[in-house]
């Protein structure tokens, strides 16, 4: 009994491989692959690669990342942008970096308000994304909220000059 069923795995497996049937690609080693490719400053050829680490897994938040992060270096691809960054943040809400390129892409559709909910979450996931209380200050100047803006431009300053004196030595 158990020769025949040993017999009918490999005769599946042999028919399977045959058959023309991929190996399933490896979403870690594209999210690799098209992040270099991006350092290289080939976006386009980024894009294609963290498309097919999506496709291979659609619940890998930093293939969407890779992929929202890369739609921001396209023109007229914003929408897209937001889409696959907002994805990454819902499958890893402590994505630090994706909240941030969230937020980079709602300023540049003008969506302020949101822009700042996405900076904070970024700065509260992990606070050496001090550029994210930059950001903020400059949203809330644009938006004439000169409280805001000085407490924020303050606090950005104030960390700064903190890790400035601390890497002195």
């Amino acid at each position: 009994m158990r020769n025949k069923f040993t017999l009918c795995i490999c005769a599946v497996l042999c028919v399977t491989i045959s058959g023309g049937l991929r190996a399933r690609e490896n979403s870690t080693a594209l999210y690799k692959e098209g992040s270099a490719l991006a350092m290289k400053g080939d976006i386009d050829g980024a894009i294609e690669i963290f498309k097919r680490a999506v496709e291979a897994s659609p619940y890998y938040c930093l293939a969407h990342y890779g992929l929202g992060k890369a739609y921001l270096y396209k023109k007229g691809r914003t929408d897209d942008a937001v889409r696959h960054l907002r994805r990454s943040v819902e499958l890893d809400k402590r994505l630090a970096r994706g909240h941030f390129y969230l937020g980079m892409a709602y300023l540049l559709k003008r969506k302020y308000i949101a822009a700042l909910h996405a900076f904070k979450r970024a700065y509260d996931a992990d606070s050496d994304y001090t550029e994210a209380l930059y950001n903020m200050a400059v949203i809330y100047d644009q938006l004439d909220m000169n409280y805001e803006a000085v407490y924020y431009y303050r606090r950005y300053y104030d960390l700064q000059r903190k890790e400035e004196s601390d890497s002195f030595f």
